[in-house]
C-alpha cells in the first residue's frame, strides 16, 4: 500500500540526512545516531497513526491495516533504539549546558526503558509459559504512556550532546517530527474525544448468537457507510473503555445497530449490563469494507458473527441495485442466525440479491464446491467479500482456485487492534 511506502521513505530520509551530519565521526557512531534518528521519526509517525486519521485510510487499505502497520512500525522503532543503545557513539559533541546534557541523558534512559516495556507488552499479549493474557483495558491504559516516553526521548534528542549543530538538515528534520509526535499525542489525549457522538440505547436484544444494541443519536450522528465499524463506549462501570465493533445497520434518522457476540470478558459484561436508556459514545465510521468499491459480481461470505457488516450492506441495497450479489451466511446451526428474516426479505425485494443461510450441522461445512453450486452466477471474475475465521477464507480461496474460478479480488478486514 502507498501509505506504508510513504512512511518508510520518511524514515529513510532521516537515515540519509545522518550521512553528512554524522558519518565523519566513524562507522559505529554513524550507525548509532542514524538508528536513533530513524527510530525517532518512526516513533513520531506512529504517534500520528494512533490518531486514527481517516484521510489516510485509502492509502493503507483501512484503519485495520493502519493498526497492524502501527504495531510493526513500533517494533521496528524498538529495534533501532536498541541499536543506538548498544552501539555507543564516540565523538566530541556539541551541547548547550552540562546541566541540560545530564537531564537529557536521564530522560533518554527513562524513555528507552519505558518504551521497551510498553512495546514488548504490545507485542506479547500472553505472558510466556503461562495462560495469563494481559486484559485489553490494562493494555490500553498502559499504551497511553508511549506518548509520555516519546516526549522524554524528544527532550533527549534535543539536549544531549551531538556532533551536528541546530542548522544541520537532520536537526531541522528531527524537529519537525518531534512536533508531529507531541501534537499527535496531545490530540489523542484531549482533542480526539470531540470525534465521539452521543447516543441513547433504545433497544437491547439478547439473541442466542449475539447481543443486538440499537441506539439513536442525542444530537449529531456519526458518518458511517454500510460495512464500516465504530468504537463503542458505554458510560457505565465495567464497560467504559471503547471497543471496536462492526456497525450492523444505519437508519436514515442516524440510529445505529451493533450485533456483538459474547466472546470475551468485555462482550459478556456488555450482554449482562447493557440496558435501554444507557448513554453511549460512538466514534466512526472506520474501515474500507464497503461493497460500493466492488465489481458488478460479488460473493459475500460470512462466518458466524461475521454477518454484521453484510447486514448493514444488504439493508442499504435498493430494488434498483445493478450489481449481482450473493450472500452466504455460514452458521454451526440455525440458532446462530442473526436477522436472517431481514436478509430473506431483502432477497425478495432486490432482484439481483440472493441469500443463503448455510446450516453446517445439517448441510456439512461450506466449501468452494458448495459455494459455486449455490451461486446464481458464474464466480469467474467475481469479488469475494469475506468476514469470518481466516482458515475458512483461506480454504475457500484455495478451493475456488483449484476449481478454476479466478476471483477478481478478495476483500476482508484484519480485526486485530493490539
Amino acid at each position: 500500500m502507498a501509505g506504508k511506502t510513504i512512511v518508510i521513505l520518511l524514515c529513510l530520509v532521516a537515515t540519509l540526512l545522518s550521512v553528512p551530519a554524522v558519518s565523519a565521526f566513524g562507522l559505529l557512531t554513524w550507525i548509532s545516531l542514524a538508528a536513533s534518528s530513524t527510530g525517532f521519526v518512526a516513533m513520531a509517525l506512529n504517534q500520528f497513526l494512533a490518531t486514527r486519521p481517516r484521510m489516510l485510510e485509502p492509502l493503507f487499505g483501512g484503519l485495520d491495516r493502519i493498526y497492524r502497520f502501527h504495531r510493526t512500525l513500533g517494533i521496528t522503532a524498538l529495534a533501532l533504539i536498541l541499536i543506538h543503545y548498544f552501539v555507543t557513539p564516540d565523538f566530541q559533541g556539541k551541547q548547550l549546558t552540562s546541566g541540560l546534557n545530564i537531564a537529557a541523558k536521564t530522560a533518554g534512559e527513562w524513555g528507552f526503558y519505558g518504551l521497551v516495556a510498553l512495546i514488548v507488552l504490545s507485542w506479547v499479549k500472553r505472558i510466556p509459559f503461562t495462560k495469563f493474557e494481559i486484559p485489553y483495558h490494562l493494555w490500553r491504559q498502559s499504551h497511553r504512556f508511549i506518548g509520555v516516553f516519546f516526549i522524554l526521548i524528544a527532550f533527549h534528542q534535543f539536549f544531549i550532546k551531538r556532533p551536528f549543530g541546530g542548522d544541520a538538515l537532520l536537526a531541522g528534520y528531527l524537529t519537525i517530527f518531534a512536533i508531529v509526535g507531541v501534537l499527535s499525542f496531545a490530540y489523542t489525549q484531549f482533542i480526539a474525544f470531540t470525534k465521539r457522538r452521543r447516543y441513547e440505547v433504545t433497544q437491547i436484544l439478547r439473541l442466542p448468537a449475539a447481543t443486538v444494541v440499537e441506539a439513536k443519536p442525542v444530537r449529531r450522528p456519526i458518518k458511517a457507510k454500510p460495512g464500516q465499524f465504530g468504537f463503542l463506549h458505554f458510560n457505565k462501570a465495567g464497560l467504559r473503555e471503547p471497543h471496536p465493533f462492526t456497525i450492523a445497520g444505519v437508519r436514515p434518522d442516524g440510529s445505529i445497530r451493533f450485533a456483538i457476540k459474547p466472546l470475551g470478558d468485555y462482550t459478556k459484561r456488555l450482554r449482562e449490563l447493557a440496558a435501554e436508556g444507557d448513554r453511549i459514545l460512538v466514534e466512526g465510521g472506520y474501515g474500507r469494507f464497503t461493497h460500493s468499491r466492488g465489481s458488478d459480481k460479488q460473493i459475500w461470505l460470512a462466518g458466524g458473527i461475521g454477518i454484521t457488516p453484510f447486514l448493514a450492506m444488504a439493508e442499504s441495497l435498493s430494488p434498483q441495485e445493478k450489481r449481482n450479489i450473493h450472500l452466504v451466511h455460514c452458521v454451526r446451526d440455525a440458532s446462530e442466525a442473526v436477522d436472517d428474516a431481514l436478509l430473506f426479505s431483502k432477497s425478495q425485494e432486490v432482484a439481483n440479491f440472493s441469500f443463503v443461510l448455510h446450516d453446517s450441522q445439517a448441510a456439512g461445512r461450506i466449501d468452494a464446491d458448495k459455494l459455486v453450486a449455490g451461486a446464481p452466477f458464474d464466480l469467474n471474475g467475481a469479488d469475494l467479500w469475506f468476514c469470518g475465521p481466516p482458515p475458512l477464507r483461506q480454504a475457500i480461496v484455495t478451493g475456488l482456485s483449484k476449481a478454476g474460478k479466478k476471483l477478481g479480488r478478495v476483500e476482508y478486514e484484519r480485526f486485530e487492534f493490539r
